[in-house]
């Protein structure tokens, strides 16, 4: 599947089952990162197909204090 890192733009090619094993085949921590595919945010057990086209976005908080 094609796998679009963001910010940077890196894209990538991955061959993983499920979310979860994408994010660990690429070592990325779970809670760090968002998986998303035709702007829908995937849970960790969803199931990914090799013709799938995902993003990842970090996680970002923050704001004023």
């Amino acid at each position: 599947m094609k796998v679009t890192i963001l910010p940077a733009r890196e894209i990538r090619e991955a061959a993983a089952a499920d979310v979860g094993q994408l994010l660990k085949e690429l070592k990325l921590h779970q809670d760090a990162y968002l998986v998303i595919r035709s702007d829908q945010i995937l849970t960790r057990d969803v199931q990914l197909k090799s013709t799938d086209e995902v993003e990842i976005w970090p996680v970002i908080s923050g704001g004023q204090g």
